[in-house]
């Protein structure tokens, strides 16, 4: 698939290339071996491309081509009402556009900022003494609840036997291990 797509896209590019070429004036097939070799028109069929030349056609395999190049002076253009020149004035005088300076000139010198309205360093004051009136509104710090200082003591009591009740004791087994056994079909002599 990808192959194919491929394939297409060459073929559609060398046929523009082609197209261009008896346009163009010339042709050159340049071969694997540096070679290059020169007509007038190139056009591929198959696996061969075929330059055309004044004395007759030459055949070449695609395997030996390196690559395909166009030759000669390309027709001029034909003349446009459309004409390429830098910016400027069409008719009349040219117009220099105003400086910044010339910009600014309207708006007068930097703004400068205005004291503020609100005095930051202001505390207030009882209208009636000199007392702090916002002493008791102030935030202080109250105890911890937590003793940050309590130390930990040790609950190990030497005297104390903590695996009394987990250790294990001997018990009398539950089947006697002195059983022999007998023949259950030996005669017996009753």
């Amino acid at each position: 698939m990808f192959r194919t797509k491929l394939r297409r896209r060459a073929i559609a590019a060398l046929a523009v290339a082609l197209a261009a070429a008896v346009a163009l004036g010339g042709a050159e097939l340049i071969l694997q071996d540096g070679r290059v070799l020169k007509g007038d028109s190139v056009r591929k069929d198959e696996d061969v491309y075929v330059l055309t030349t004044p004395t007759g056609e030459l055949t070449m395999p695609v395997e030996l081509v390196d690559g395909v190049r166009l030759t000669g002076e390309p027709e001029p253009e034909a003349p446009t009402a459309f004409k390429v020149v830098p910016p400027g004035a069409i008719v009349g005088e040219e117009i220099r556009p105003p400086t910044a300076e010339e910009q600014t000139r309207a708006i007068g010198n930097p703004s400068k900022f205005a004291p503020s309205i609100v005095d930051h360093e202001w505390h207030p004051t009882s209208a009636l003494s000199d007392e702090d009136v916002l002493a008791d509104s102030r935030s202080t710090w109250a105890e911890d609840i937590v003793d940050s200082e309590w130390k930990p003591t040790s609950a190990f009591d030497e005297t104390e036997d903590v695996l009394a009740g987990s250790r294990s004791t001997w018990a009398k087994p539950a089947i006697d291990s002195s059983w022999k056994p007998t023949d259950g079909f030996a005669k017996s002599s009753d």
